[in-house]
């Protein structure tokens, strides 16, 4: 009886142990899950609170381009990191909406923002494979992941997913959900709302889509690479009956109407979108009619702004480019670079020279000074090989073998790249052109370069600093001018010069065409450009004199220049920019000009937030009223405009702007050619408009050529672009002479005031305290005889 009592006893003990440990368990597993519970309930909660606001939805603006336009409200670019163009519901057809709503959630119109059913499919397979493997995601649940989510799959995740879908279906109509949508869900190839997918895949406006092609982006939620008719068509095509199956299951239309609509628009369909390549996507697209300028304003946005406003926010910004304008410029410049690049090819191609490329720069800065040797640089076939390379065919390669998943050849194209990096462009003739309006100071043309590539980015209007050579003889001259030590109708001797500095060494500055014409009058001068008289001058008023013109003018430091005697000659290195800011200074009576441009910028709903040319304009409204305003002596300016109209009327530019071109405007200017024939300008204006245009290699010692000067090169550039911008716009009107401008005489053969003896006077402008500080006294008469036998000796003549 005992032996049978113990033994209950141990067995009631030991049931009584199994129930505690089993209680035990229990509450540890329930203090463990309201642990775990709690904790995720409160990351929940904190989630749901660093939302950006449910109630705020509605205002909710997702990222828009920002568009850049015109001075006339032309679409120029835009910028965006996501393609995205806003829709409203109304502009959404029935038929797209069915379409989704049958693809992506048939219950939507009856569910509170989660549909039980799909979930419990989804959960199922998701245990299945021990990882969330498939979603149940209704609408509402792909919009609350889109804009409130990161998207990782993860049961936090969609914890947090569903809360945020119920507060969204609490707050908001069923109308309002699906316009929230469609603006913001991803449809592949980088295309951000249904309206950016409706431009890319059909070229059309999303209120135009067809039943058909509604049907085929319904597809895309769920797979965008998997079934894209431009990456698998055949899967686009089978996937679309199936979706058009849905929608007939759905009672949104009839079996016959699906049958109808599939066989007739995807043979059509297929047909249109043959040629179109497997990789577009909405950045192809992408709307830049002038990519230097937008690079060149996007650059200013950006520093104003940052990137995240200039690219989401939806920004309109107003520039001074003219379209038309630019288009021209394209289109002259464009032509002009492809008609030099074989000239020059052909000059690079059979001339070398047998120095060290390392010892080109110094070579070129002697050479303004002394008559060296030309150099050309030899394009070897080595070099030529590369070169057809890179330009003719390893883009194509390098396409090729993305798409065949070539790895190792790919990455043997990549070593290419490298080892010909500037390869390319240093073979290649580059150009730019840009264009100012002095009485507004509108940018209305900017084109830095041949093309705008990854490999061509380089914004040479703006960026690249080049020796101007005989462009910048006119801040040579008018400095001289100005300083009262020169006048218009003087003469100086065309003569060869020798010059020995404070360290003993000597210089001899050599002409264009290597010969001397004598005395000769300084508007001939400068219409021919004759260097030797650059640097007379130079002699006359000292480098300082130049330097401050040049700097106030140019609006560039003063440390920018060389004080050698090569100044005069346009050694000193500025940009397109610089000179045309320069020559529009000269084209609006020598009063200020501010080259910018944007105009104002609004923001998404067209509040203005910032008026920049309302800010230039108070500049200069405060340098009117203390006087600043006025960068060089209107009398000084009227006196350079007249000699640079000599310039374009009889000197080195003229066959090339009125027989070439065909320009018939009076105009004023110059052209610029550097040592070696390395850079070829032409800086010119009229009342209206200052255009610059620099032609040359982006290497500096690469010559374009034997006598391919800036007459020869840029100046028909100018004079095609200046014809059709005038091309429907009244002539230009050029100011009146100022009062204090007058006709004065020198002496022809001493640069003085007129004596009683003389009678072969040069006449020009001049202005007041700029007259010859001497008076002829006759004696040169009695020298004349034996001058004029020295000059014949030379081979030299006088020369007016």
């Amino acid at each position: 009886m005992k032996e049978q009592i113990k033994i209950w006893l141990d067995k009631t003990k030991n049931i009584i142990n199994v129930y505690i440990n089993d209680v035990r368990t229990w509450f540890y597993g329930i203090i463990a899950v309201s642990i775990i519970g709690g904790l995720l309930f409160g990351y929940i909660v904190a989630q749901v609170q660093n939302c950006l606001g449910i109630d705020n939805l509605k205002r909710f603006q997702p990222s828009v381009p920002t568009k850049l336009y015109d001075v006339n409200g032309e679409l120029i670019a835009e910028l965006f990191q996501e393609k995205r163009d806003l829709v409203s519901f109304d502009e959404l057809p029935k038929t797209l909406i069915k379409a989704f709503v049958a693809t992506e959630d048939q219950d939507f119109y009856a569910h509170i923002g989660i549909s039980p059913m799909a979930m419990a499919r989804a959960m199922v397979k998701n245990i299945i494979s021990l990882k969330i493997v498939q979603g149940g995601s209704t609408i509402t649940q792909q919009l609350a992941k889109r804009l409130f989510t990161s998207g990782e799959r993860t049961f936090t995740r969609k914890a947090l997913e569903l809360v945020l879908t119920l507060q969204i279906e609490k707050r908001f109509t069923k109308d309002e959900i699906l316009e929230m949508y469609f603006n913001q869900i991803y449809l592949g190839h980088g295309c951000y709302g249904i309206a950016s997918a409706a431009e890319l895949f059909f070229n059309k406006e999303v209120r135009f889509l067809s039943l058909a092609e509604g049907s085929v982006l319904a597809a895309l939620p769920s797979a965008p690479g998997r079934y894209s008719p431009f990456m698998n068509t055949r899967n686009a095509y089978y996937k679309n009956w199936d979706i058009l199956n849905r929608m007939v299951d759905c009672g949104f239309l009839t079996k016959q109407k699906a049958e109808t609509v599939y066989t007739s628009f995807w043979p059509q369909y297929v047909d249109a979108i043959k040629t179109e390549f497997p990789t577009k996507t909405a950045y192809s697209r992408i709307i830049d009619n002038a990519p230097f300028f937008t690079d060149y304003v996007r650059q200013i946005l950006i520093s104003r702004y940052g990137k995240d406003v200039v690219y989401n926010e939806g920004l309109q910004v107003y520039t001074t480019l003219n379209l038309k304008r630019q288009r021209a410029g394209e289109k002259y410049l464009t032509e002009g670079l492809i008609k030099q690049n074989e000239v020059s090819a052909r000059a690079n191609q059979y001339m070398s020279g047998a120095v060290d490329r390392g010892l080109f720069s110094v070579y070129q800065q002697l050479g303004m000074l002394f008559n060296l040797p030309r150099v050309i640089v030899k394009s070897d076939t080595e070099t030529i090989f590369k070169k057809f390379m890179v330009d003719n065919l390893l883009d194509e390669m390098e396409l090729v073998s993305l798409l065949c998943n070539a790895d190792a050849i790919h990455n043997d194209i990549e070593k290419f790249h490298v080892v010909t990096s500037g390869i390319s462009t240093s073979l290649k003739v580059e150009g730019a052109l840009i264009a100012v309006e002095p009485k507004t100071g509108y940018i209305t043309t900017m084109i830095g370069g041949s093309e705008f590539a990854v490999s061509n980015q380089y914004n040479r209007a703006i960026q690249a600093r080049r020796q101007p050579g005989s462009a910048f003889k006119p801040f040579v001259y008018g400095a001289g001018i100005e300083s009262k030590l020169i006048n218009a109708a003087m003469a100086l001797p065309d003569a060869p010069i020798v010059d020995i500095d404070a360290q003993g060494s000597t210089w001899s500055p050599d002409n264009y065409e290597g010969e001397f014409s004598g005395m000769v009058h300084l508007r001939r001068a400068l219409a021919a450009s004759i260097n030797v008289i650059s640097v007379r001058i130079y002699d006359i008023i000292g480098a300082d004199t130049i330097i401050d013109f040049a700097s106030r003018v140019l609006k560039v430091s003063p440390t920018r220049f060389h004080p050698g005697p090569s100044l005069a000659l346009g050694s000193s290195e500025l940009t397109p920019f610089e000179m045309v800011t320069g020559y529009a200074i000269y084209a609006n009576r020598g009063r200020d000009v501010i080259p910018f441009a944007i105009r104002y910028i609004t923001d998404r709903d067209g509040n203005e937030i910032e008026n920049i040319e309302e800010d230039i304009g108070n500049i200069i409204a405060a340098k009117e009223a203390d006087g600043s305003i006025q960068i060089v002596p209107e009398n000084v300016n009227y006196v350079m405009t007249s000699l640079l109209q000599s310039v374009a009327e009889s000197g080195t530019p003229t066959e090339a702007l009125r027989v070439v071109a065909k320009f018939d405007k009076k105009c004023a200017g110059k052209t610029g050619t550097t040592q070696n024939w390395t850079d070829a300008w032409f800086c010119g204006f009229t009342p209206d408009i200052a255009a610059v245009v620099w032609v040359g290699y982006d290497k500096p010692f690469m010559s374009l050529g034997r006598h391919q000067a800036g007459a020869a090169v840029a100046a028909p550039i100018w004079g095609h672009y200046m014809r059709e911008v005038y091309n429907g716009m009244p002539d230009p009107q050029w100011p009146a002479a100022p009062k204090d401008v007058f006709y004065g005489a020198t002496c022809k053969y001493s640069g003085c005031a007129p004596g009683p003896n003389c009678n072969e006077l040069i006449s020009d402008l001049m202005i007041p305290g700029g007259t010859p500080k001497c008076v002829c006294n006759g004696v040169h008469y009695k020298m004349k005889s034996v001058f004029e036998r020295y000059m014949e000796k030379e081979g030299l003549k006088y020369e007016e």
